[in-house]
């Protein structure tokens, strides 16, 4: 039976090009869909496998070596050189964040301030940090520090402990038992 006239050209996979999904019959959907299945699957196949990309590391592993074994001895010292002034650089930058961190503490104790004030101070210098602790204290007022008490919470009907037998004497006492 021929095809009638407003029927698409079907494609060697099964399906019109050029025609929307939603405007193509269930077989040519079908079609479609499988085809594009398959050229996914295909591409996913193509890559390479766990053996193969272990392969090609070391193969990259070999050469990086050989690169280096070819270096001369002046760009081997370059190279060295390059990485021991990033390593000190990383360095300074670590010793400068923990002065910076223990001038911070310092201010902030002498000042009475909080770990969290101490925190927020601004400056770079000791004296420009004095100020801006001086200046938070104003703004805020100095905290005020509260003892710590010593043996911890206590309750009120908690009295000086004298053993367990004036304990048992002030359980008959307080429960009348």
């Amino acid at each position: 039976m021929p095809e009638p006239e407003n029927t698409p050209a079907v494609n060697e996979h099964g399906y019109p090009d050029n025609t929307p999904t939603a405007d193509m019959s269930t077989e040519h959907q079908v079609a479609y869909w499988k085809h594009h299945a398959r050229k996914h699957e295909a591409a996913s196949k193509a890559g390479p496998d766990a053996a193969e990309l272990e392969r090609l590391r070391a193969a990259d592993a070999e050469l990086a070596t050989r690169k280096a074994a070819e270096l001369s001895d002046v760009e081997r010292v370059q190279a060295e050189k390059a990485t021991a002034e990033q390593a000190a650089a990383t360095a300074r930058a670590d010793a400068d964040a923990a002065v910076r961190k223990a001038l911070l503490l310092e201010v902030a104790l002498s000042k009475g301030l909080t770990g969290e004030q101490a925190a927020r101070l601004q400056g770079s210098t000791k004296e420009e940090l004095e100020a801006d602790a001086d200046k938070l204290t104003t703004l805020f007022g100095a905290p005020t520090p509260q003892a710590p008490r010593a043996g911890g919470p206590r309750g009120g009907d908690v009295g000086n402990a004298g053993g367990v037998t004036s304990g048992a004497e002030r359980f008959r006492q307080k429960h009348g038992k």
